[in-house]
Formats: C-alpha cells, sequence, structure tokens
C-alpha cells in the first residue's frame, strides 16, 4: 500500500512539473512575441497571426495557472511585464540587425509541434490521475494549438513570396 501511495505521489509530482514546464515555455513564448510584433509589420498576415497567438498563449497561461492553483501550487510570481519591457527596448536598441523572418517562422512552427506533444503528454497524465477537469481544459489548448499551427502554416506561402520581394 505504501508503495502504491508513493507512486501516486510521483506521478502528481510529474504531472505538476510538466505543467510547470509547459508554463514556462509559454511564457517565454509570450515574451518572444511581444518582443518580435514590432518587426513584423512588413507581413501582415504574420503579425495578425502572432497577435492572435499572443492573446492564445497569454489565455493557456492564465489556465495553467489555473490548473497549478487548483492542485494547492500557486502561480508563479509574474514576470512577463518586466521582461517584455527588456526585450521591446532590447529589440529597438538592435533595430538595425536583419531579423530572419522565414528563420523566426520555422522556429515558431517546431515551438508549435511542442506545444502540441507537451499537451498530449499533459492529457495522458492528468487522466492517468483521475483529473477528468484538467484533462478536458488541456484538450481544449490542444486543440486551440492545432488550429495555430494549421493557421501558420497556411501563411508559409504569403510569408514567402514576401520574404523574397523584400529580399
Amino acid at each position: 500500500m505504501g508503495r502504491t501511495k508513493t507512486t501516486a505521489r510521483a506521478a502528481l509530482d510529474i504531472y505538476l512539473d510538466a505543467l510547470r514546464d509547459h508554463l514556462s515555455i509559454e511564457s517565454k513564448a509570450i515574451e518572444t512575441a511581444l518582443s518580435e510584433l514590432p518587426v513584423c509589420e512588413q507581413y501582415p498576415g504574420l503579425c495578425r497571426r502572432m497577435e492572435q497567438d499572443l492573446a492564445m498563449g497569454r489565455s493557456h497561461a492564465r489556465e495553467i495557472t489555473i490548473l497549478l492553483s487548483r492542485h494547492g501550487h500557486p502561480a508563479p510570481v509574474p514576470h512577463e511585464t518586466v521582461s517584455s519591457i527588456l526585450s521591446t527596448v532590447s529589440g529597438l536598441l538592435h533595430g538595425g540587425e536583419e531579423h530572419d523572418v522565414l528563420k523566426n517562422v520555422l522556429a515558431a512552427s517546431g515551438y508549435r509541434a511542442h506545444q502540441i506533444a507537451s499537451l498530449q503528454v499533459l492529457i495522458v497524465l492528468a487522466r492517468q490521475l483521475g483529473f477528468a477537469q484538467d484533462a478536458a481544459a488541456l484538450d481544449c489548448l490542444k486543440d486551440e494549438e492545432i488550429a495555430a499551427a494549421g493557421a501558420l502554416e497556411g501563411l508559409m506561402p504569403e510569408i514567402v513570396a514576401q520574404y523574397l520581394a523584400a529580399a
């Protein structure tokens, strides 16, 4: 009986660590989007997508924070404002540098794939722990990530054409 309790506790710890990891990556993505938005003006479709993704990322961060709180873990200290201000200032100071939009879009595609896989793992963990409400919430987040990945993929021809025209 002691082993079962220890195993269940270990599974809960793994779940909570995975939630924190997911939140950390989501927070970093929010910061990155805030620093990249001023640069994407020449790419209106991409800029709109980034604004939508930023809103979605903030929503996802709030939802993950709620899930952590539900299991007795307080939200981490918010640092988005300070970090985003620093990133924006840094971006403005280095404004003369070329930002490789194609590399950034490929990185964003890789990030989306990671977030989808991360959410799939979280859903499995939540279900195994009997957290049906968590699993349902995470499944909604996963569906939103899949839609965002598809939208970004759909913009690829437009982005590449605009990139080549600007070259």
